[in-house]
């Protein structure tokens, strides 16, 4: 190695340091991991449409709950979107409510780590409440 590769006291030389770059990550915000719930409703100028809803889970980042509720509302808003469909009726799809945006208890992201859950009462309304089945897609 070349006298250059080594300082008198053996260190390597990483070449000038930014002061503030030092203070920067001092007085970096860690972020934690959030998970909102939202609500996209689909409509369409059709006679006969029946509106469509879109339950998302979306994953956030963010420094605080208030960053994470504006992060999941600008979210929602990006999806939000129109376009003719092959029978040329419009469709529009909205944003229609951040249902509710909570700190991930646990992000290790192993098999098994639980994004979500809630508590309810009224196991026949969530009963009624299915998903989309292929016949009726």
């Amino acid at each position: 190695m070349s006298g250059n590769d080594f300082d008198e006291i053996g260190s390597i030389n990483i070449g000038p340091i930014d002061p503030r770059e030092l203070q920067q990550a001092e007085h970096a915000v860690e972020q934690d991991y959030y998970v909102a719930v939202l609500v996209l409703e689909a409509t369409s100028d059709a006679a006969d449409h029946t509106p469509l809803y879109e339950e998302s889970f979306v994953l956030l980042k963010a420094e605080s709950a208030e960053e994470a509720a504006e992060k999941a509302a600008d979210h929602g808003k990006q999806q939000e979107t129109s376009y003719q469909n092959e029978d040329h009726e419009l469709i529009t799809w909205k944003l229609k409510q951040v249902v509710e945006v909570k700190p991930l208890e646990d992000a290790t992201f192993d098999d098994g780590t639980e994004l979500y859950s809630r508590f309810f009462r009224n196991y026949q309304a969530y009963e009624s409440f299915e998903p989309l089945t292929g016949e009726e897609a």
